[in-house]
């Protein structure tokens, strides 16, 4: 058998697709931190007043959230070296992400997903 050649049209010819992508994934980064920076500034106020959650307790809750989205990209970064590639690893965390905001959305803006007011007790 004689070895075949695969030649390609243009063979010397360097294509660099990431450059064109950059934009897009500049522009979902930027726009994933400003939203997970929006909430965070008012979580602690959340949790507070809708959510009667004692202050130490949403300050834990708030600490927790801030920790995992910082550490969450570490992981991310090795599924997408090993296993999914770069762009199907930021499609399923900017779904994610997209999922995570508007469920807070909706408990913010749909009453009944509020727990119920704490009663006082009054001493006589």
């Amino acid at each position: 058998m004689e070895d075949e050649k695969i030649t390609t049209p243009n063979a010397n010819e360097i294509k660099y697709r990431g450059i064109k992508a950059m934009p897009f994934l500049t522009g979902n980064e930027i726009f994933e931190k400003l939203g997970t920076f929006g909430i965070s500034s008012n979580f602690l106020v959340y949790l507070t007043t809708v959510f009667n959650i004692k202050h130490v307790t949403a300050a834990i809750v708030g600490s927790v959230y801030l920790g995992t989205t910082f550490f969450i990209p570490l992981i991310g970064g090795y599924n997408a070296d090993s296993y999914l590639g770069r762009f199907k690893t930021l499609c399923f965390a900017s779904i994610a992400s997209l999922v995570g905001m508007f469920l807070m959305t909706l408990t913010a803006a749909v009453s009944k997903l509020h727990p119920p007011n704490c009663k006082v007790k009054e001493n006589k």
